[in-house]
C-alpha cells in the first residue's frame, strides 16, 4: 500500500509505503502506484487529489529574482576571492584575496601604521608578477598600504557592481529579463 501525507489543503508533505508510514500529526491518504509516483506534482484540496497549480506570474518573477540575485552574489564573491592587481611595488602584481589573505593584508597594513617603525621596516607579502610567478616579496610601509588601498578598491568595486545588478534585478518585470542580468565584466 502507498500513502501520501498532508497537513490540510495544499501540496502533499510526503510519500510512504505502509511499513514506513511515520506517526505524525498530519493526515494521510492511500493512493494507487501512479499517484504515488507523481506525488510531488499533486496537492490535497477539499478531500480530493488535484494537480498542484503552477506558480502565479508574480511568484515566478519573485522566484526568478531571488535565484538570480543568489547567482550574481556568488559571482561577486568569486570575483573578490580571485584577487586584485596592484602596482604598489612599481610594476603590476596580482595579490590573493581569499578571506585569510584579506586578514593578512589588513594585519600588515595595521602593522605598517604603528608608531616607532624602523626606517627600513618591511613586511613580506605573497603576490605574483606579470609572468604569474608567486613569491613572498618585501613591502615597505608605503607599499603595503598602497596594496591595501588597491585591495579595498577592488572589493568595493565588486560590491558596488553586485548592488547595481541587484537593483536591476529588482526592476526587471519578467523572468527572462531577470535571467538576462548577469555578472559579466564590470
Amino acid at each position: 500500500m502507498r500513502y501520501l501525507t498532508f497537513n490540510g489543503n495544499g501540496p502533499f508533505t510526503g510519500a510512504f509505503i505502509q511499513d514506513l508510514l511515520p506517526e505524525h500529526e498530519g493526515h494521510y491518504i492511500e493512493v494507487d502506484e501512479a499517484t504515488y509516483l507523481d506525488w510531488v506534482n499533486l496537492s490535497y484540496q477539499d478531500g480530493e487529489i488535484v494537480p498542484t497549480p503552477a506558480p502565479s506570474a508574480a511568484q515566478s518573477l519573485d522566484e526568478a529574482k531571488a535565484a538570480q540575485k543568489a547567482i550574481v552574489s556568488q559571482a561577486c564573491q568569486d570575483a573578490i576571492l580571485a584577487g586584485f592587481a596592484s602596482s604598489a611595488l612599481g610594476a603590476t602584481h596580482h595579490y590573493p584575496a581569499k578571506f585569510t589573505d584579506q586578514q593578512n593584508l589588513n594585519a600588515s597594513v595595521v602593522a605598517s601604521l604603528l608608531p616607532g617603525l624602523a626606517a627600513d621596516w618591511t613586511t613580506p607579502f605573497w603576490c605574483a608578477d606579470a609572468d604569474g610567478t608567486w613569491a613572498w616579496l618585501p613591502h615597505t610601509a608605503a607599499q603595503i598600504q598602497q596594496a591595501g588601498r588597491d585591495g579595498k578598491a577592488a572589493i568595493l568595486a565588486c560590491l558596488t557592481r553586485n548592488q547595481q545588478l541587484a537593483d536591476a534585478i529588482d526592476a526587471a518585470t519578467t523572468p527572462d529579463a531577470v535571467q538576462a542580468i548577469v555578472w559579466g565584466n564590470p
